[in-house]
């Protein structure tokens, strides 16, 4: 997948990202990377868009990984 087939998502799922960064929740994050469905678990850090893209910073121990947001298939806070 290029950014150039990247489809927005909607501004209340937008701001419930935002919302679990400012308050630094802990989320599960279920995304397809690459067609393969995979789950992670940490802190939102950031959302952003880059080249016509959005996405979010995820941090989990000892390093950080990067969500486009249209592949993100379901967000369940933990805490």
């Amino acid at each position: 997948m290029s950014e150039s087939d990247y489809q927005p998502v909607s501004c209340d799922y937008h701001d419930q990202l935002e919302a679990a960064a400012m308050h630094k929740q802990t989320v599960e994050l279920e995304f397809d990377e690459e067609g393969t469905p995979r789950t992670e678990t940490g802190t939102i850090a950031d959302v952003f868009t880059r080249e016509g893209a959005e996405y979010v910073t995820v941090q989990r121990q000892g390093d950080s990984l990067e969500i486009r947001l249209d592949r993100i298939l379901s967000m369940k806070d933990i805490g």
